[in-house]
């Protein structure tokens, strides 16, 4: 600054962990200026690249530490054990939770400092605005903005309830950061209708997803009906007694006689094999509901049973195999005389109908729902995909038609047949079904189309919970979900190579990047939050916990004048 000589102010030692170098002691020499003591204190910048000011950690351990938890997918012990083995390194689990909260902190600062050149790259086709929210036995609400064509997170926060007040913050900071969307594509309900109403106003196209739609239209369809089947079968406790049946019949295996419940002789395994079938079905996945009806299918197995039966298990029969097959007959009966069951099956049965028909013209495919095979998922070919989108609008338009006259003068305010439904449903949000923007390049050629669906936070949503699931090693996600910070849901988007690239090169210099954020850049990011309810509350009520334990022991030492 002045061209004086610097002499040594200080010196300064430390213990610093890195993942390149493992412990060591460094010592800083920092210095001044010999001539102007009101200029700064210069101090090293090597040892500034490697770990921050008062902390112990380098940021290439950070890094270690959030990628394998984050994208590898391991369980804190794991990591421990991985760096003691790989390194020497010794961390304590909760070493390595403190770890990951910087990891997520640095992760969010660096990526709102790059989300200039993020939108620079989104421009080129713009993107489609995905939103949705989730949460898990209503805990842990999760909300998410996301970019459709290149499956990249934008924005995410914790929210206490999926309504407009919660929901709008993040969409605004999202249209802040990246721009105005090309489109918008949600689910039905009002606080996500309300929360983009503003770019609605602006006519950016907003569309409800294609599989939320069917969806709301089977729950709405199926749900009384279906609950009740539930209920009578339970009641009627067939399933259980088909399982002791088939248990009874495996004391009958083999070639050497038995003699049990059923008499003496050998039941067939084509015998045992009908009772499997009835109680399993193929042993296929079901889809979600109400795009499968996992109690209705068992009922209509069970009245197919006899006829397979007579198939299966052809004449001539043992004793065993006659009472074995009386018995399941008497099982099958038990339902075929409840009428309230009978009805049950008769309305959902009526409603499956009209149902399929409605799906069979959207052409929405076991594929294409949120838990759908992905081996049966359609090659994505935007010139095809846009022409598909044409088809299903032409099939759409003649199905409402033949639809309005087979429902005829039915209220359509409050339908109560199934057809009435759809109809209602389709007069609707027909406006908000078709119309998805095309991307075409300089020859005409189409690049990219808006997908009809929410499965692009769907499949997130699945595929983070089964990631949740690997790392804390549990089923039940209600709590975890409510503890994990939102920011990590930005981790995901190190999967993406174009992202990374344009975050800091390749995974390899995510340190350096790390490295370069400074205090401004890191108050900018959101603070963590492990739970998204109740927190003060709960902080609140530690204090009070507190000041009556103090009391307590006050009291305990305080003489009695009475």
């Amino acid at each position: 600054m002045c061209g004086g000589p610097a002499i040594v102010a200080r010196s300064k030692n430390r213990v610093v962990v890195t993942y390149g170098e493992g412990m060591f002691d460094a010592v800083e020499i920092q210095k001044k200026c010999s001539v102007d003591l009101s200029h700064p204190v210069m101090k090293s910048e090597v040892l500034a690249r490697i770990v921050r000011p008062r902390q112990r950690f380098g940021y290439d351990l950070i890094v270690y530490v959030g990628i394998a938890r984050y994208l590898r997918r391991k369980q804190r012990e794991e990591i421990c054990e991985e760096l003691f083995r790989k390194r020497a390194i010794k961390l304590s689990a909760g070493s390595v939770s403190n770890l990951c909260d910087r990891f997520l902190l640095y992760l969010e600062a660096l990526h709102l400092v790059r989300s200039p050149h993020l939108k620079l790259a989104m421009q080129e086709h713009g993107y489609p605005l995905h939103i949705d929210a989730t949460s898990e036995h209503g805990k842990g609400g999760l909300f998410v903005c996301m970019d459709g064509f290149r499956n990249w997170m934008l924005c995410a926060g914790k929210i206490e309830s999926e309504s407009e007040v919660h929901l709008k913050p993040f969409i605004e900071r999202t249209i802040e950061l990246f721009g105005d969307p090309i489109a918008i594509v949600r689910d039905l309900g009002p606080p996500g209708k309300n929360a983009v109403a503003f770019l609605a106003q602006r006519n950016i196209p907003d569309f409800v997803c294609h599989y939320h739609f069917l969806g709301v239209i089977g729950e709405k369809i199926f749900d009384s009906s279906y609950a009740l089947l539930r209920k009578l079968l339970r009641q009627s406790h067939v399933r259980s007694d088909l399982r002791e049946l088939l248990k009874e019949m495996k004391r009958y295996r083999g070639k050497v006689l038995n003699k049990g419940r059923f008499g003496s002789g050998h039941i067939r395994e084509d015998l045992r094999a009908l009772v499997h079938w009835v109680i399993e079905g193929e042993n296929k996945k079901d889809a979600v509901y109400p795009f499968s009806l996992p109690h209705l299918k068992f009922f209509q197995r069970c009245q197919a049973a006899m006829q397979r039966a007579d198939i299966w298990v052809p004449a001539p029969r043992c004793q065993a195999e006659k009472r074995a097959l009386h018995h399941l007959e008497g099982l099958i009966r038990l339902l075929e005389k409840d009428k309230c069951l009978q009805d049950a099956v008769g309305l959902l049965e009526k409603g499956w109908y009209a149902f399929s028909q409605a799906r069979n013209t959207l052409r929405l495919t076991n594929a294409e729902l949120p838990r759908g095979d992905k081996r049966y998922q359609y090659i994505d070919i935007p010139s095809l995909q846009a022409q598909r989108l044409k088809e299903i609008k032409n099939q759409v338009e003649l199905y409402l038609k033949d639809l309005r006259k087979y429902v005829g003068n039915e209220n359509f305010s409050k339908p109560t047949t199934p057809n009435g439904i759809i109809l209602k449903y389709f007069n609707k949000y027909m406006a908000n079904l078709f119309g998805h923007p095309v991307i075409l390049d300089e020859d005409g050629t189409v690049i990219a189309v808006v997908q009809r669906t929410n499965n692009v936070d769907e499949h997130f949503f699945g595929n983070e919970k089964q990631q949740l699931r690997r790392r804390v090693g549990r089923a039940h996600l209600g709590r975890d979900l409510e503890d994990q910070p939102a920011q990590a849901a930005l981790a995901a988007n190190l999967r993406h190579p174009d992202y990374v690239r344009i975050l800091c090169g390749s995974l390899e210099h995510l340190h350096n990047a790390f490295a370069e954020l400074d205090e401004h850049s890191l108050c900018d990011a959101t603070p963590l939050v492990r739970s998204n309810r109740d927190t003060a509350l709960q902080n609140r009520v530690c204090t009070l916990l507190k000041n009556l334990d103090k009391t307590d022991v006050l009291d305990e030492f305080r003489p009695d004048f009475t």
